[in-house]
């Protein structure tokens, strides 16, 4: 052992004479790499779910809240909200009014780009919308896209959009979750995808995908996504973007027109109800990320940083994280993480945006019906500033995620979470099961019928797996199948026709809370 130390001891000396450094002066530049002294200021408060934020030419700063606003910020204050912003469906978290973007020449051309989510609890719809703003007041707005199918509960989830070099637009798209899953795969729609469009809504002619399959949606550009949940374009002119998964298996990736990024074939995640969601990582069909993390932080808005106010962070990426509670900063160097640390670690915050402002400084938008937006600034404060210095949510000391969303308002009253937290009634979940799919179905001694599949260890059971019955072909396609639980049950028993084209169902559900009933019935009453 004292040998070892002793060689390596002599090494490190030969290491500092070959740079040409002394001890001290290489502790200077590691401090100074990996060290960056930064206060926090609390920029703007309280906001009611503040989820995007961009910048206006003048510096003049604009904000969504979920709930369908736009607000208009200067020196930390609101001094205007945006009028003509279209009607959104904010139900449940995942939906709402969400990103917001400017357009690349907006001097010339002064158009906001929005995604929102509009119709019903059981399909839900992306929309990417474009308006010319004038003065406070958007006008001349108009639908660029849309996504089909419509999702089940929990999605598409419309997360982000970019600008590309050659001013195409990105879109996000997000799988629903789990009950979207067997959509990723298929090309004949949007789910789990990125998109490319033009600015006026036409579809470039060069769409990786669309190229190599005839039969595709001709706007798809990747695929293979549980939830991109950020984009972030660097000085080379290579776009990041990060993928949310379930319990664990969040993504960083490096974007490749025509990749598939394995979901859910491909996965580090686990089910919420403990199952590991794939038995395979790693693929050559597929594009392997560059940054993995187990357990999720639920990573959530991704910038490239390239201001001057910290030269010590530029050419790395940020990450806000909501389950993580902080913003990871990574240095990633010819694909390889070199560095990553956590920034707001002790402040209790959902992360669910993270941007650089025009000032070289780091925006963080704080996910909660008492939102902020905090900026992060080099050195420390001057006296005049203490009094905006931010100061940690106050959670108490050992709460789980289940408290932490229920202390920052996330989940308070909204349809999912009533949807999933219902109280189990057997017999009134048999009466619907014989109601709703014993015309066709048998489960145990539960009606007679012969047309569809007999019902009996359904739970767990990978659709299209039991012999004897003629499945869609995506029922059966490896592919598109998904493992039944009350989740995907649910999913697809209120909208069987965007789960699989074709399914023919005599009297679905019309209410997901029903659904859910049938499917933890048919789950033998355990809930996951």
């Amino acid at each position: 052992m004292i040998k070892r130390q002793i060689r390596t001891a002599i090494l490190a000396s030969v290491i500092l004479i070959l740079i040409g450094c002394s001890s001290e002066e290489l502790s200077e530049i590691k401090t100074g790499a990996f060290e960056q002294k930064y206060w926090v200021e609390e920029y703007l408060a309280p906001l009611n779910f503040p989820w995007a934020m961009t910048w206006l030419p003048d510096g003049t700063l604009l904000l969504t809240e979920r709930v369908g606003k736009i607000k208009v910020v200067r020196d930390g204050a609101i001094i205007a909200e945006i009028e003509g912003v279209p009607d959104v469906m904010s139900a449940s978290p995942y939906d709402g009014l969400l990103d917001i973007e400017i357009d690349p020449d907006f001097e010339t051309s002064p158009y906001l780009y929005l995604t929102y989510t509009r119709g019903t609890a059981t399909a839900r719809i992306g929309v990417v919308y474009k308006a010319r703003l004038e003065g406070n007041r958007l006008v001349d707005g108009e639908e660029l896209f849309s996504t089909y199918p419509p999702a089940p509960t929990g999605g598409p989830n419309i997360t982000r959009i970019q600008f590309l070099q050659d001013k195409s637009l990105i879109v996000g798209i997000g799988s629903s979750g789990q009950p979207g899953s067997g959509m990723v795969q298929r090309v004949d729609g949007h789910i789990g995808k990125i998109i490319r469009i033009n600015r006026d809504g036409t579809v470039p002619g060069d769409n990786a995908i669309a190229v190599a399959d005839p039969d595709a949606k001709p706007e798809l550009m990747a695929t293979g996504f549980r939830s991109p949940g950020g984009f972030a374009l660097d000085d080379n002119g290579q776009l990041w973007v990060i993928d949310i998964g379930p319990l664990g298996g969040d993504e960083l990736n490096l974007l490749e027109a025509g990749g598939n990024y394995g979901w859910p074939l491909l996965s580090w995640g686990f089910d919420y109800s403990g199952r590991a969601m794939s038995d395979r990582q790693t693929d050559a069909e597929f594009v392997d990320p560059v940054v993995v993390w187990s357990p999720s932080i639920a990573p959530s808005g991704l910038t490239y940083y390239g201001g001057s106010a910290f030269p010590a962070w530029q050419g790395d990426l940020f990450i806000g994280a909501l389950s993580g509670q902080a913003i990871r900063r990574l240095r990633i160097r010819d694909g390889e993480l070199l560095h990553e640390e956590r920034l707001l670690a002790d402040f209790n915050e959902r992360i669910r945006s993270v941007e650089t402002g025009p000032d070289g400084f780091l925006y963080a938008i704080t996910d909660s019906s008492k939102g902020k937006i905090l900026r992060i600034r080099p050195g420390q404060p001057e006296r005049k500033e203490l009094s905006r210095v931010a100061k940690p949510f106050d959670m108490p000391l050992g709460a789980d995620l289940a408290a932490t969303m229920k202390e920052h308002g996330v989940m308070q009253g909204e349809e999912t979470v009533a949807a999933e937290s219902i109280d189990y009634d057997p017999e009134h979940a048999e009466s619907l099961f014989v109601q709703n799919c014993g015309t066709c179905h048998t489960y145990g001694d539960r009606t007679n019928g012969k047309i569809g599949p007999l019902l009996d260890g359904v739970a767990g059971r990978r659709s299209g797996s039991l012999p004897g019955y003629s499945y869609s072909s995506a029922l059966a396609n490896d592919k598109t199948s998904v493992v039944w639980d009350y989740f995907t049950m649910a999913a697809f028993l209120t909208n069987p026709q965007a789960y699989y084209p074709g399914t023919k169902m005599t009297s679905p559900p019309t209410s997901y809370v029903d659904a859910v009933q049938i499917g933890i019935f048919l789950n033998n009453g355990k809930t996951y």
